[in-house]
Order: structure tokens, then sequence, then C-alpha cells
């Protein structure tokens, strides 16, 4: 491909995202589980125009995100089926998530973000995202939805990387919704855990696992994890918690754990730990996320291993998975 082709396909790749946006709002992906259906079907079935409906699916048929078997006839591909609502590993919530007003409007402020190095969110938004996600239930539940989606996949890889047996009482700090603290449950039946975060986010969290085998197994704590942490752990995780932060809030959040955690215990962060020189990866791009809408930092081995002894814990190892993230296990010294 010619470089002016490369570049040009990279600028209309935001189209795309768009058109993702727009199918993922709808639920197209949801009508067509079942089978094929016509643009003028499913146009019915969600109350658009139907020829605009058709051009935005012939578009995402070009692409492989549906398939359009016959003239106007519509069917789900594998990459279409990831936004069905009603899956693991559902990527509606993150499709949905990325065009919301509220999150896109700080994307609309990325220069003035690189060139004074304020964070896009709080400019557009008079407060952080996540004092913001605090006083709107609504994009709260869709962000916390877009997080489990992101867990539910690397869960997948987490568990066959590192053994969790020797462990009995695990402090998911920042827990979520706690995919990732069910998922280490579910797969060993001699540990309990206990799921941090925000009062808001702990009462849903509650609801989903109670739907789920691990309830009697699964406590709740819910606190500021800048003000304390749990203490009685003999393991605490923080997964895709400190990419969130600058260095300083980071390093308020790992000394809390240090104070937590038993002197035996184990730290697991799990992040995007990025490569240096020019290799892809997946974090540089979340990277710029970060700085756009939270203020937060993807980092190298080096500055995780800075980070950390800074509060009083050393890096034992990075444990490459099959997905975007690492395992980075830490003990306190």
């Amino acid at each position: 491909m010619r470089p002016e082709d490369v570049l040009k396909q990279f600028s209309n790749s935001q189209v795309v995202s768009r058109l993702i946006y727009v199918v993922a709002r709808l639920g197209i992906a949801d009508l067509l589980k079942d089978g094929p259906r016509s643009y003028k079907q499913l146009a019915e079935s969600t109350k658009v125009h139907p020829h605009s409906l058709y051009r935005v699916l012939r578009t995402l048929a070009s692409v492989g995100v549906f398939s359009e078997i016959e003239a106007g006839l519509f069917e789900q591909t594998p990459a279409g089926s990831l936004l069905q609502s009603d899956i693991v590993g559902s990527q509606r919530a993150l499709a949905m998530l990325f065009w919301e007003p509220w999150w896109r409007q700080g994307w609309d402020e990325l220069l003035d973000c690189v060139k004074t190095g304020k964070v896009a969110f709080d400019r557009v938004h008079g407060m952080s995202l996540f004092d913001f996600l605090s006083g709107n239930a609504e994009a709260s539940d869709l962000f916390n939805r877009a997080m489990t989606s992101f867990t539910e996949k690397e869960s997948d890889s987490i568990l066959p990387a590192y053994n969790f047996s020797g462990f009995t009482r695990i402090v998911d700090v920042g827990g979520g919704h706690g995919g990732f603290i069910r998922a280490v449950l579910g797969a060993y039946p001699q540990i309990e855990g206990v799921v941090l975060d925000l009062p808001h986010t702990i009462e849903e969290a509650k609801r989903i696992v109670r739907e789920k085998s691990v309830e009697n197994r699964c406590f709740f704590a819910a606190g500021d994890f800048f003000e304390w942490v749990p203490e009685g752990g003999d393991l605490y995780t923080l997964k895709s918690i400190i990419h969130d932060w600058d260095d300083d809030r980071a390093v308020e959040i790992l000394r809390n754990c240090r104070r937590a955690i038993r002197q035996n215990g184990r730290l697991l962060m799990v992040e995007r730990v990025l490569p240096t020189g020019n290799e892809p990866s997946a974090g540089k791009i979340m990277d710029i996320v970060m700085m756009v809408n939270l203020g937060g930092v993807e980092r190298s081995a080096t500055e995780y291993r800075a980070l950390l002894e800074k509060a009083d814990f050393r890096m034992v190892q990075i444990i490459p998975t099959a997905s975007a993230v690492s395992i980075i296990e830490c003990v306190p010294v």
C-alpha cells in the first residue's frame, strides 16, 4: 500500500468507528443473531430511515463487521457478533462509549491537551471523569460495562498465566463490577475475595455477583482507594487501575496497598507494559486515551519499577499474557 493510502486509511478510520457506534446503539447485532435480515426489516425494528441504514450496513460489510449475502440482505460475522449484548466478552458497551457525547467532547480538545498538558475531559466538563461518573448513573453504567468487557476477555488470558492456588484472600482494589475477582474465585474454590470500589459501583457489583455461584466467597468494601485499602489480604490486585493516574496519585494508591498487605503477601498489577522503540502496541494507543480523558499514563517496565520503589514495593517479574496486558508481580519491602 502506498504511504498516502496508509495515511488516508488511518485518517478515515473514525468513520468506521462512528458507524460501529451507530449499529451498537441500535442493537443491530442482536437483531441478526438468529439469522439474516433485510435492511428494511432492520430499519422497521429500530425505527430508522431504511436507505440510510442500508448505507451504514453496506459500509460496515465492506470492512467485515457484517456481510451482505445478497442485495439488501445482511448476516452476522464473527466481528459483528461481538456487538451482541448478551454474550461473554461483548464489545457493545465499549463501541458505544467511544462516541457518547460526554466521552467524545474531550477528544475535540486534543490539540489543546497536547499544547497545555491539561486533561481535556476536565477542561470540557469542569470535573474529572470519575467525579462526572459518580453523578451520572447512566454514564457510569455504560463505562463500567465497557470496562467489564475488557476484563472478561483479559481474564481468559490472565488465569492461565498465573498460579493463584497459594492464596486464601484476594483484595481487588478498584474492582468495579467484580468481573476479574469472579473469574479468579470461579477457578479457585478455596479463595475468598474482597472488591473495593466507590459506593455506587459496589451496589451494582453486588447485584451482578448475586447471579453467580461465587456469592458466598465474594465480599464488598465501599470506599476510596486514595484513603484506605482493606487489610487482611495475602494477595492484592490492581487491574487496569494504576494507568488511570499520574505518578503522584499512583504512588498514593500503592502506598495504601503497602499499608494493608501482609508482609509475606503479593501485589499484582495488571497493565499494558509499553515496549520501547517503534514496536506497535495497543498500550501506546491507550496511553493517548489516558492523556485525554483521565490524565493517566501507560508505562514501560522501567517506569513501573521506579513507581513501585517509591511505594516500598519491589518488582519480582513481569509475566506476559495472551492479551495486551501483562501481570506485574510485586512484593513489599
